[in-house]
C-alpha cells in the first residue's frame, strides 16, 4: 500500500471523528437546552400557581379580618349598650344574683314582681332576733342543728368542713376559716342558700316582707343567726 493512500485514509478517520464530536456536542447542547427550557417552564408554573395560592390565602386573610372588624364593632356597641344600662357595680351586682337566682329555678314573673313591690324606704322593725344553730360536719356528733324564726317562717341550717388539729385528724367542730352552707328553709320545701366565709348576710323575701340574716361566729361549733324584719 502507497504512503499517500494511508495517509488520506488517516485525514479521513479523522475527519470522521472531528464531524462525530461536533455531532455528540450539538446533541448535548440541545438536550441541555430543552431540559433548561422545560425546567423553565416547569419553574415558571409552579411559581405562578404559589403566587395564586398565596394570593387567595391574603384575600381571604383580608375578608377574615374584614368580618372580625365588623363583629368586633358590633360587640363594642353592645358592650356600650350594656355600660349605658348598667351604669354602676351595684346594678351589675343586682344582675348577677337575678341570673343566677333565675338558673337556680326561681321564676322570674316572681322576681319582677317582689323588685317592683320593694319601696324606696323599706320600714324595718327595731327588735332584732338572735339564735344559735350548730354547723354540722362529716364527723359532728350530730346529723341536724336548726334554728327557726317567726314560729317556722324560716328554718336555717348549716353545713360545713372540719377543723383538723396538728396531726391532720379531723375534730368535731366545724372550721370557721373555711366556706359553710347557710340553707334558708321556708314552707312549702323552697329552700334558699348561701355559701362563703364568716360572716353572711342574706335577705328571705316572703309574705310581703323582708327578712335581713346575719350570720356570725359563735362558740365552739356554732353560729349566731340575727334577722330583722322589714316592710317590702
Amino acid at each position: 500500500m502507497s504512503l499517500g493512500l494511508v495517509q488520506r485514509k488517516e485525514r479521513q478517520k479523522r475527519r470522521n471523528q472531528r464531524i462525530w464530536g461536533f455531532v455528540k456536542l450539538v446533541s448535548v447542547v440541545g438536550l441541555c437546552s430543552g431540559v433548561g427550557y422545560y425546567a423553565h417552564d416547569i419553574g415558571i408554573s409552579v411559581g405562578q400557581q404559589e403566587v395564586a395560592r398565596w394570593k387567595t390565602l391574603h384575600d381571604n386573610q383580608v375578608a377574615e379580618n374584614e368580618q372580625l372588624k365588623i363583629e368586633l364593632g358590633q360587640d363594642k356597641a353592645t358592650v356600650d349598650q350594656l355600660s349605658q344600662l348598667l351604669p354602676n357595680e351595684e346594678i351589675r351586682d343586682l344582675l348577677a344574683t337575678v341570673t343566677r337566682r333565675a338558673n337556680e329555678g326561681v321564676d322570674i314573673n316572681r322576681m319582677e314582681t317582689i323588685i317592683g313591690g320593694i319601696s324606696k324606704d323599706a320600714s324595718c322593725s327595731g327588735e332584732t332576733d338572735t339564735k344559735r344553730f350548730m354547723v354540722i360536719t362529716p364527723v359532728s356528733a350530730q346529723d341536724v342543728s336548726t334554728a327557726s324564726f317567726y314560729r317556722g317562717l324560716i328554718t336555717l341550717a348549716g353545713t360545713g368542713s372540719p377543723t383538723l388539729n396538728e396531726n391532720g385528724a379531723p375534730e368535731a367542730w366545724f372550721d370557721v376559716t373555711r366556706e359553710i352552707t347557710i340553707s334558708f328553709m321556708l314552707p312549702g320545701g323552697d329552700t334558699q342558700e348561701v355559701s362563703g366565709t364568716l360572716p353572711l348576710y342574706h335577705s328571705v323575701i316572703t309574705g310581703g316582707n323582708e327578712y335581713r340574716f346575719s350570720i356570725t361566729e359563735g362558740r365552739t361549733s356554732f353560729v349566731d343567726a340575727s334577722v330583722q324584719q322589714c316592710e317590702l
